[in-house]
């Protein structure tokens, strides 16, 4: 159940186990009034919801133009995303009332399903933003629009939040330096694709100084130590990279070495945009530590896409992003460690609200 609140609203209370994001889970209950955080106390009450209270999940790395083709044959990287790739075909042929519709049902699926925020690489120049512009109409998510320019032009639309570059091997470098210049003078952040398929492509797109990276799939150790010297953030995308059979990202040594690392879900044409699925993969195959995870996918993005002081955990000023668990649900029912059962088991089917 989706609930949107405005300022005329009353208080609302939520009563039960909090995951805050910014301390261990404890027993207590938040007040929200307006859209924002009023108070969060530590003791159990009776309240409107009673469950498992979250920070909504943000999704660091999307693409929804890709919303209309789903579930493809396994097959490399390049047939299915590159130049003249699965994706790239079915776009052509598509009309854009097509692709916006697709965008517009991934948006509501995230909104459903406990996600308050995303960042998209949106291809297609201007026409692409405004297309998820117009999909995004009367859907209470944040979004960070990454932009790319239209053929020819080095420019992208003055609603971006920002550029997002495939990767520098996809274009002649110099029109990948003029175009990351010109965002810049714009007061536009810039994000690149960075050794998914390869590691060819890290060191033109640390030359770029990105404000952040995403995959590094194929990362060395140097490459890793030169991420994290230089402070740049990384959103890791495993499900996708499963699929692609590149690999999994190096994730111990990334956080050995104190990046700041984010989790997306990557082309709608390849997976779901359910942060939950990627949480439990990434949990259960990859990095057995649940409080690391869950910031993997609230504050740790948050701070990469520049929204900490909105969303990503529960604090009194913060939006009242939030999402309740049923823990008496029949997937729930039994927990004994709340944050590890959101972690490795929460499904969206088990959310009894999303504020």
């Amino acid at each position: 159940m989706l609930l949107q609140m405005n300022g005329t609203e009353d208080e609302i209370l939520l009563s039960g186990t909090i995951i805050s994001g910014v301390s261990e889970p404890f027993e207590g209950y938040i007040c929200i009034e307006g859209g924002t955080i009023k108070e969060i106390g530590y003791e159990s009450i009776d309240a409107h919801w009673q469950g498992i209270i979250c920070p909504s999940l943000i999704n660091g790395h999307t693409h929804l133009g890709d919303s209309i083709i789903k579930d493809p044959p396994f097959a490399p990287l390049s047939e299915l995303v590159g130049t003249n790739g699965l994706k790239n075909r079915t776009l052509a042929q598509a009309t854009f009332q097509e692709q916006e519709g697709g965008m517009h049902s991934s948006l509501l699926d995230m909104a459903a399903t406990g996600t308050c925020a995303f960042a998209d690489f949106r291809e297609d120049g201007q026409n692409g933003v405004k297309l998820l512009q117009n999909a995004l109409r009367g859907v209470p998510l944040i979004s960070r629009i990454l932009g790319r320019p239209d053929p020819g032009s080095i420019d992208v639309h003055q609603d971006c939040w920002g550029i997002g570059i495939s990767s520098t091997r996809d274009h002649p470098l110099q029109i990948v330096e003029d175009a990351v210049e010109r965002a810049r003078s714009n007061g536009l952040k810039v994000a690149l694709h960075a050794g998914e398929a390869g590691r060819d492509d890290i060191q033109d797109a640390l030359q770029l100084d990105p404000d952040f990276l995403v995959h590094l799939t194929k990362a060395s150790h140097q490459d890793l130590k030169k991420v994290a010297d230089a402070g740049i953030p990384v959103v890791i995308c495993p499900r996708s990279n499963l699929i692609t059979n590149v690999g999994l990202p190096p994730l111990a040594n990334m956080l050995k070495l104190e990046i700041n690392v984010g989790l997306g879900t990557d082309n709608v044409m390849l997976n779901s945009p359910n942060l939950f699925t990627e949480m439990e993969l990434v949990s259960k195959a990859m990095l057995h530590n649940d409080r690391q995870v869950f910031n993997m996918c609230t504050l740790n993005n948050a701070k990469t896409l520049g929204i900490e002081d909105r969303v990503g955990s529960i604090e009194v000023g913060k939006e009242s992003r939030i999402m309740v668990i049923d823990r008496r649900s029949n997937n729930m029912w039994g927990s004994s460690n709340a944050l590890a059962s959101v972690v490795r088991r929460a499904r969206p089917s088990d959310i009894l609200a999303v504020f």
